[in-house]
């Protein structure tokens, strides 16, 4: 019988929730100092998704680490990410169009898997109209990397680092209701069997 885990995606999510909900603050509060040095803010949050995502597969996908797409994407994170943070020289405009086609990538992944669990649950419904309209805008900072449209993405990152590990946790609670539930349901139904014999 396998040994249940003591930490639980949905204790995982909470935290990263937490975590996220900071970031997003900060974002929101410093947004126009942000705008100035996209180049650090663009680079910080890369390495700070890809880390979170190597650690998320290696905590509770560890057997299968190695053949997890969402563990090299990761890396390739990190090492983007820390190349904004050490190479001064790239412009706003490469900034810009990196962060959006980095964009597209992820909320493509997250299209992906929202369509694959349409039969889930409502929050996932939520989280496909956040990576659609994700997706839109950042073909809109491709096609014109400017600041304001750096500035709306900023406010979408904000949208995005809340729904991130929100959707996730909401989904994984109402797992657990449910299963919750079926299980006293059969542990009932089991009961009165035994008093009916």
């Amino acid at each position: 019988m396998e040994k249940e885990r003591k930490f639980t995606p949905i204790k995982y999510n909470i935290i990263k929730l937490v975590i996220f909900a900071i970031l997003g603050v900060m974002v929101i509060v410093f947004r126009e100092t942000h705008v100035e040095n996209l180049r650090m803010v663009v680079g910080t949050l890369m390495l700070l998704y890809g880390i979170e995502e190597i650690i998320y597969e290696a905590i509770f996908y560890p057997r299968q680490f190695d053949r997890k797409t969402r563990s090299y994407f990761g890396l390739v994170e990190i090492i983007v990410g820390i190349t904004f943070l050490c190479v001064n020289s790239i412009t706003y405009e490469s900034v810009c169009v990196t962060w959006a086609v980095w964009s597209m990538i992820r909320e493509s992944y997250e299209i992906k898997e929202i369509i694959a669990e349409l039969h889930a649950y409502v929050p996932r419904f939520v989280s496909l109209i956040e990576s659609i309209i994700v997706f839109i805008f950042s073909i809109m900072l491709i096609i014109n990397p400017t600041e304001h449209h750096a500035l709306t993405h900023l406010y979408l990152l904000v949208f995005e680092l809340i729904l991130n590990p929100l959707v996730p946790l909401a989904d994984d609670l109402i797992i657990h209701y449910k299963k919750n539930s079926k299980e006293k349901k059969i542990s009932g139904n089991s009961n009165n069997n035994d008093v009916n014999e």
